[in-house]
């Protein structure tokens, strides 16, 4: 018997802190996927996420 899957999508009102939490988190991600340049390697070493942004998500 096979196991039926109902898939759902969440919708997150745009003016609830929750929107803000993902909008602050994605913009983060979309800067992290270009390639820097070596200056810019060089004046920025690895870091991890920021706290005010990591610490609700996870």
């Amino acid at each position: 018997m096979r196991t039926q899957r109902k898939n759902r999508i969440i919708q997150i009102k745009p003016d609830s802190p929750q929107w803000k939490i993902q909008q602050l988190f994605g913009a983060w991600a979309g800067s992290l996927d270009r390639l820097p340049d070596a200056g810019e390697v060089r004046r920025n070493p690895p870091r991890s996420a920021p706290l005010g942004v990591a610490e609700m998500v996870f």
